[in-house]
Parts: C-alpha cells; structure tokens; sequence
C-alpha cells in the first residue's frame, strides 16, 4: 500500500528549495509591475456630427490611477512624454434629450501598454448638448520654438481662417472674447533654410465636440538675417608686456567699442567680457614725447559671434614709463693729501 505522507515527503529538501525559487520569482515579478500613480484627467470626447453639439462634461475631469513597472509610472512624469487621456466617442442623443449621462471604462482611458488602469474615479460623468452652429474664426500664428542656426524667424500661414462647427453657446463665447485658434508648435533648432510644412490647427479646449475645416494650415517659414549696432563705452585698455621688457601706460586708458552681428547675439552680449590690448610695435619710432601708437586689439570668446567691430580711437599711446630711480650710495669723503714740504734754505 502506498503511503501519500511518505510520497509527499519524499526529496522534501528539493520540494523546498523549488517552493522557495517559485516565491521570490513571484514576488520579484509582482514588484516590478506593482508602482501606482494617480493622474488628474480632463475627460474628453469624439463625437458624431449631428442634430446636437456637445458642450461639455460634469464633472469635467476624473482622477485615474495606474498600475505599471517602475519604468512605465516614471515615464508619466518625464517632460516631453505624452500624457494619458481619457476620451469617449459618443452616439449623438435623442432629438429632445439635452444631456446623457456615461460610464467610464479602462478602454476609455489611452495610455501606453506597460500601464493597467486600477481606477477611475468618479466612474460616471454627464455629457450637454446643445444646438449646433458654425462660425469663422482667425488662426493665430503659430508659437515657435528653438533657435535657427541663423536669422530670425517669419512665419507665413494660408488658410488664416478656418470655419469651427460646436456648441452655439460656445461659439457665441468664443467670438465675445474675439478669439483665436491656435496651432501645433513649429520648431526650427538648427534650422538655417527656408521650408515650408504642415501644422494641425487645434480646436479651442478639450472639451470635444468640435469640428475643423480644413483642420490643418501650410505653413511657409523663411529666416531673415538682421542685423544690430550696439555701442559699448570706458572699455578698458591693457598694455601687455613688451619684447623690449619696457614698461608702458596706454593713454586714454579706455576706449569705445561697438560691435554689429545678429540680434539675438548682440543683445546677449556682455559688456563685462570686452577688453582691448596694445603691443609694442616693432618699429621703435617715438613721437616727440617719446610715446609710441599703436592700434588696438579686440578679444572676444568664441561664444559671441559679431559681424563686425569698429573701436574709437583707432589708434591709442603707449607712454613709456620712467624706470624708478635707482638709490645711490653716499661718496665717501676723501683724505686731503698732505701738502708737500718745501725745503728749508
């Protein structure tokens, strides 16, 4: 007769050992997906064109709680990453009916797959219509950002207006307040020629319910070169040392500079980093007050770029500078010599 005890407790030391494996696999598989975060969310919506135009939700947004791996909640706070988004596609209500109320799903909430949605509260929201309309609205040029390689940036777009379908309360708000519609954010880092592109024209909030058309703008950007003066006075003027090892002062002791280059450049310059020096010429010809003139140098580090620098005077002194006198020593008296004796007669 087989006895089960014995047979379960056969080879027990290896049944352990595989238990204990089995566990901290578990638990280590359990941790790696058990980081949670909660995110406050604006609900919004895709809807079908019809006999009524959503107006918005109550409430309008919902806390959502995910669940993912360390990696996956941390890329929710990353700058520049995509956030989720909760977003229904709602059937258009009845005729008569001005709200409908909805319940809010996990596949109601777009994320990346490495997050579970734990929660969604509130889990219900109610969505309003109202009588749709249509109106024309500016669009705004768009915002641009990074810097070009050179020039500043013109932005030309066609359409500038575009017909927006929504809410007719909305749209009598919007045109109040002489609204306008922006657009996706065009960069130009690095840039340095003229191109032209494609930029979506965006609906007014995230409440949904809006219909664009044309929903996209071209856009033509070119880059213009412009050019600024800027004087700077009291530059400092520095002697370096002489082949010669004579010393010298430079006379006037400051002068002007102005530079010219591009805006963005000669806007950021800092006076602080502007120095001006003289060398002693080669040809050691003195004026009539035994100074020497020579033209000064400009410096400026390899950050600040400029097209062009005039310096006043062109031409700056170098007054020698008289050694200091050296301390003689005091002369020695000497003994008078002894007169010699005349011979006596």
């Amino acid at each position: 007769m087989i006895n089960p005890l014995g047979k379960l407790l056969a080879d027990w030391p290896w049944k352990v050992a595989a238990l204990a494996v089995a566990l901290l696999i578990f638990y280590g598989v359990r941790r790696s997906v058990s980081y949670t975060q909660t995110l406050t969310l604006t609900v919004e919506a895709e809807t079908v064109e019809g006999a009524q135009a959503l107006t918005g939700f109550d409430p309008g947004v919902v806390s959502v709680t995910f669940r993912g791996s360390e990696a996956a909640i941390r890329r929710l706070s990353m700058p520049g990453a995509e956030p989720p988004r909760v977003r229904l596609r709602l059937r258009q209500p009845e005729a008569d009916a001005s709200s409908m109320r909805l319940r809010l799903t996990p596949r109601d909430v777009l994320r990346d797959d490495g997050l579970r949605v734990v929660s969604i509260e509130p889990r219900e929201v109610e969505a309003a219509f109202d009588a749709p309309d249509t109106r024309t609205f500016d669009v705004a040029e768009p915002i641009v950002t990074g810097a070009p390689k050179v020039g500043t940036v013109r932005v030309s777009i066609e359409p500038k207006q575009v017909e927006l379908t929504g809410s007719r309360a909305l749209l009598e708000e919007l045109e109040a307040a002489e609204s306008t519609l922006a657009t996706a954010i065009l960069d130009v880092s690095g840039r340095s020629e003229g191109f032209q592109t494609v930029l979506r024209v965006l609906p007014p909030d995230s409440r949904g319910g809006w219909t664009l058309k044309p929903d996209t703008v071209r856009a033509d950007v070119r880059f213009v070169r412009e050019d600024v003066e800027k004087t700077f006075t009291k530059v400092p003027v520095e002697v370096l040392q002489a082949p010669s090892g004579k010393r010298y002062r430079p006379e006037p002791r400051v002068a002007e500079v102005t530079v010219q280059g591009l805006k963005r450049e000669v806007e950021a310059f800092d006076p602080a980093i502007l120095r001006l020096y003289l060398e002693e010429p080669e040809e050691l010809i003195p004026d009539a007050e035994g100074a020497f003139w020579a033209k000064p140098i400009l410096t400026l580090p390899y950050t600040n770029r400029v097209s062009r620098a005039t310096i006043v005077p062109e031409r700056i002194r170098l007054m020698p500078l008289e050694p200091p006198a050296r301390p003689t020593a005091p002369e020695t008296p000497q003994p008078a010599e002894a007169a010699e004796e005349e011979p006596v007669p």
